[in-house]
């Protein structure tokens, strides 16, 4: 299974993920038989790109470490939360009230947090690529539910007590809660932002530690990581450019996944990196931008290659990762389809490239996925 723009589906592709809109409504089902006529009513509920299933291996199907109802469940639970926070502020500020602090009722989320936590804890080995599509539209939303599921899963990898993991995933499911209070035509801004509304952007973490602060059912380090999750290791970050340890624990963990999760979400303005060269960027020319004992442990259980990606290996072969485990995620288990020569291999095998260090993974190659697979018809 792999991920191509919502533009470039073709007549015979078969639909690898369900497709859900942005309430939960199922819009198509996997296994659906793709026309190139669903390109515009797709795209109109802002479904910039889609799963299809690798008709070269249709058997290999990545493992869904969070179901997609607990997904859902925890995305409509934070669009009613955020909802909420906003019509608040909004009354605030037509008040002028320069001191407030509106209610975010929690039960739900911490219900569904639990849930989270038990899935992950039942896949202890799995390196993980979340397998997600999205509306344009509803970025934020979508990204806190991921920046909360990844966090989570780090704090699994760094060895958090369930409390812990309870407290960073509700801190991280509200980073972004102070977005709420910026102008709608800055954050849904679709291209760069002028460096004044990026200063006007930057205010979200302040606004998400004056709304969170005082909350008796939000525990004070989800405020901490509100204010600080673009703090940088190295200093230069905002909004007190704090540096090291300065920086509390859980939003060290939020900073390298807000960013991971960023780089990997496509926008309206821009397709999104492919996780690995996201892990790449994180790694290399980012990598004094995060504390470097929680970046290796993230990069420990996060999947460079997800399972169902065909790639290209430094021998010419061609191959789809079948799996792939937490500690060796940048080296894992692949059936070998295709010779350097592009012809079929007789007898399909598999490589544990953790065992056979000799060969590694060159490319992706799913831009290439189709032409192979009509090759492979004729």
């Amino acid at each position: 299974m792999y991920r191509v723009p919502t533009t470039e589906i073709r007549a015979g592709m078969r639909l690898g993920k369900t497709i859900f809109s942005a309430n939960g409504q199922v819009l198509l089902q996997a296994g659906t038989v793709l026309r190139e006529s669903f390109i515009g009513p797709l795209l109109s509920y802002g479904i910039t790109s889609v799963y299809v299933v690798n008709e070269l291996a249709p058997d290999v199907e990545p493992m869904d470490v969070v179901s997609d109802q607990t997904r859902i469940q925890l995305k409509d639970q934070m669009h009613r939360t955020m909802e909420e926070v906003r019509a608040a502020v909004a009354v605030a500020t037509h008040q002028r009230l320069r001191h407030f602090s509106p209610t975010i009722r929690t039960d739900g989320l911490k219900q569904t947090i639990d849930q989270i936590i038990a899935e992950l804890l039942s896949n202890p080995k799995v390196a993980v690529s979340l397998v997600d599509i999205r509306c344009a539209d509803e970025y934020t939303l979508s990204h806190s539910v991921n920046v909360c599921i990844l966090s989570t899963l780090l704090g699994i990898e760094l060895g958090y007590s369930l409390e812990e993991l309870r407290d960073l995933a509700l801190g991280t499911l509200l980073h972004d809660i102070g977005k709420v209070a910026i102008p709608p035509e800055i954050l849904n801004k679709p291209g760069r932002l002028t460096p004044e509304e990026s200063e006007i952007m930057k205010r979200h973490t302040v606004l998400g530690w004056e709304l969170l602060k005082n909350q008796s059912e939000i525990p004070p380090t989800a405020a901490v990581v509100a204010l600080q999750h673009h703090e940088r290791w190295s200093g230069g970050g905002y909004p007190y450019n704090l540096r090291g340890t300065q920086i509390y624990r859980y939003a060290r963990v939020c900073a390298i996944v807000d960013c991971y999760d960023a780089m990997t979400s496509d926008r309206i303005y821009r397709k999104g990196l492919s996780p690995a060269m996201a892990l790449e960027s994180l790694a290399g020319p980012m990598h004094g931008f995060f504390d470097p004992h929680i970046l290796l442990a993230f990069l420990n259980c996060i999947a460079p290659w997800p399972v169902g990606s065909m790639v290209e290996l430094t021998d010419g072969r061609k191959a789809v990762v079948v799996a792939a485990e937490r500690g060796r995620a940048d080296r894992p288990r692949v059936r070998v389809l295709l010779e350097p020569d592009g012809s079929c291999t007789p007898n399909p095998y598999e490589i544990d490239l953790f065992r056979e260090r000799q060969v590694e993974i060159l490319r992706e190659v799913h831009e290439d996925a189709d032409q192979y697979m009509r090759e492979i018809a004729v």
